[in-house]
């Protein structure tokens, strides 16, 4: 998000987000939904475009991004998840109103681990908007800027909770998942429960760059979100502040995998793992 909106601001373009949530939104969209096996979060994608079909959009951007910028040296490999990659073809093909109402639909296969190699194929699909190619090095230049400010900001807040938790002897709970878990439709009020019991929540990606593994991972350490997940494991394990809840939305191929091993991860610390 905070890439593509500073991305987008900065060459001019007015920029609309879909932002409702909720039982609603999922029903704008269920009619064209073609799998019951794909995630709760990926189902709500349908709704979130009829949404801005609605809203008189007639230009959507929703990229397949195939590679995340790589985070940590010691991973197998720096992949977006499946549904993440693939989706926008599966929107483009069973949303009929993107045919209905002539919406120019832009879904490019693009990754976000070289910014140069990103500003040519973005020169390339934006090619009929007539902007130079120094505009659009600059734009992505700022955007990989405020991405960097974006994940300093949320490092900078864990370490203050967890100087707040040392201080005065509390106890915090990283409650660790997708981004898409922020959506309070998705994490069903769970991180305002843990706060009414008197505890900090921390988001992964808040503490995940604090240690390095230690021990050998006996899955493929090839998906970003997964990698945070582990390092996240890892500092929660030797840190006696901190506990961890994994937040796990049905349908996620992915999570199958990370469950097992991020609880032997706390398990190897002696915590207890909670999904």
């Amino acid at each position: 998000y905070p890439f593509w909106f500073t991305f987008f601001s900065s060459l001019g373009f007015r920029v609309i987000l879909s932002a409702p949530s909720g039982k609603n939104l999922y029903e704008k969209g269920l009619e064209t939904i073609p799998s019951e096996a794909a995630c709760y979060p990926a189902k709500l994608v349908h709704g979130h475009i009829i949404d801005l079909i609605e809203k008189g959009v007639n230009t959507i951007f929703y990229p397949s991004i195939v590679y995340e910028r790589k985070e940590y040296k010691d991973v197998n490999n720096h992949y977006n998840c499946p549904i993440v990659i693939s989706y926008p073809e599966v929107i483009k093909n069973n949303v009929d109103e993107i045919k209905k109402r002539n919406i120019k639909w832009l879904s490019p296969f693009l990754s976000l681990d070289n910014k140069h190699v990103l500003a040519r194929r973005l020169m390339e699909e934006l090619k009929e908007y007539k902007i130079s190619f120094d505009e659009i090095r600059q734009a992505v230049d700022k955007a990989w800027t405020e991405r960097d400010n974006y994940k300093k900001d949320i490092q900078q807040k864990g370490r203050q909770v967890l100087e707040y938790l040392k201080a005065n002897n509390k106890r915090g709970v990283v409650l660790c998942g997708k981004p898409y878990h922020v959506d309070p439709e998705i994490n069903h009020g769970i991180p305002e429960l843990i706060i009414s019991c008197g505890m900090a929540v921390l988001t992964e990606d808040s503490i995940s760059h604090l240690t390095p593994l230690k021990q050998k991972l006996r899955v493929v350490d090839q998906w970003v979100y997964n990698s945070r997940l582990y390092r996240a494991a890892t500092y929660v394990a030797q840190e006696p502040h901190l506990e961890m809840i994994q937040l796990n939305s049905f349908g996620c191929g992915l999570d199958a995998v990370t469950s097992d091993q991020i609880a032997e991860i706390l398990h190897s610390g002696g915590k207890i793992y909670t999904m």
